[in-house]
């Protein structure tokens, strides 16, 4: 197989048993929050880690996937969250133990190119990922986690912390665009809790709203986070506890309604052969479904599976889970990634995962 384009498996709501591309970077998927897919020009694009930097593949027709020539990002960090400015632009937070950079692409006739410098600053070498927002004035906000504390940071001002205490040393945060404003929910697990907090448009940078407790207690936090907005004020989280007891679910879907309030809905039931871990969620063109996707060890090897909910019947406790990537036994398939915000609307959804091989996989919703 060669690295500029593998043939996907031909499944429609089947599983995929061959990689559709190669990076030659294990786990090229990662990290939990982060969004690397978007759909812009009549395709479906990726941003990967490769050796020694990144690169954007562009999904063809029949499922292949190719590698876009001339696009200089070497040297630059390669774990993506990428935010869709346009149909010609892009923006991305490139992560990796101690740096990150913002970099954005403008689409230029026959492919992306690098749009002005890139920023890159040097934080803390735990830091384990970080997210990319952009508010209404189309200012870029990344958040990420340094010293068991969450931060923001706009253009080259100095960062903002937005925890009010120490959280755990692997606790992360993610961010994401309000009506009016931003958000920035994060992971708490020294003080037994997940907490969520925003910004509206006009305010100070270092001025931020009172922090909401989404909830507290039970071991419900861990180091899992993924975002769906629906651009009204509702958001979609989907998380991963800490209970793990084999019986008790094993994640949240945490729903925030337009107005402000919180619901936590247990998912996902940890069993002897099946564990479910680093869940995402996808949002519906209109608005109505929400899409759950997560890994699910079992013996031998690890799955993607996922499940369609309506939203006005939001009943998540008791749902089976279809496979939806099966690379076969022995293989791991994990880091299981999509797009921000909405599904594009009258295309059908792709997500993608990984092994620790450097091969990705794809997944049709």
């Amino acid at each position: 197989m060669t690295r500029r384009g593998l043939l996907a498996a031909a499944f429609q709501g089947a599983v995929s048993a061959r990689p559709v591309l190669e990076t030659g970077v294990a786990a090229a998927t990662k990290d939990k929050p982060q969004s690397k897919l978007w759909y812009a020009r009549g395709h479906w694009y990726g941003w990967l880690p490769e050796r020694g930097g990144s690169a954007v593949w562009r999904r063809e027709s029949a499922g292949r996937w190719v590698r876009q020539g001339g696009l200089d990002l070497a040297g630059l960090p390669g774990q993506a969250d990428v935010l869709k400015v346009d149909e010609d632009r892009v923006a991305a937070v490139l992560v990796e133990p101690g740096r990150w950079s913002v970099v954005r692409l403008r689409w230029r006739g026959d492919g992306y190119r690098v749009d002005g410098e890139p920023s890159t600053f040097a934080v803390d070498p735990a830091l384990e990922t970080a997210t990319l927002a952009r508010d209404a004035r189309g200012r870029l906000w990344v958040a990420y986690n340094s010293g068991s504390r969450m931060w923001v940071r706009v253009g080259v001002s100095e960062p903002v912390e937005v925890t009010d205490r120490p959280a755990g040393a692997d606790d992360i945060c993610a961010i994401t665009v309000m009506p009016g404003g931003i958000g920035v929910i994060w992971s708490d697990q020294a003080n037994d809790r997940v907490c969520f907090r925003t910004r509206r448009d006009g305010a100070a940078v270092e001025e931020w709203g009172s922090i909401e407790v989404v909830q507290s207690g039970g071991r419900n936090a861990d180091d899992h986070l993924n975002i769906a907005a629906a651009g009204d004020g509702q958001l979609w989280v989907a998380t991963k506890n800490s209970v793990d007891e084999q019986g008790a679910p094993q994640q949240v879907l945490r729903v925030r309604s337009a107005a402000g309030a919180w619901r936590n809905l247990p998912y996902a039931v940890l069993e002897k052969h099946r564990s479910p871990t680093r869940p995402i969620v996808q949002l519906s063109a209109d608005g109505r479904r929400v899409c759950l996707l997560h890994t699910e060890a079992r013996e031998g090897r690890s799955v993607i599976v996922m499940r369609w909910f309506g939203v006005d019947r939001l009943d998540v406790s008791g749902a089976d889970w279809p496979v939806r990537i099966d690379a076969g036994s022995g293989v791991a398939v994990n880091n299981v990634t999509g797009c921000k915000g909405r599904l594009p609307v009258g295309v059908g959804g792709v997500v993608l995962a990984s092994d620790n091989q450097g091969r990705v996989y794809e997944g049709r919703l």
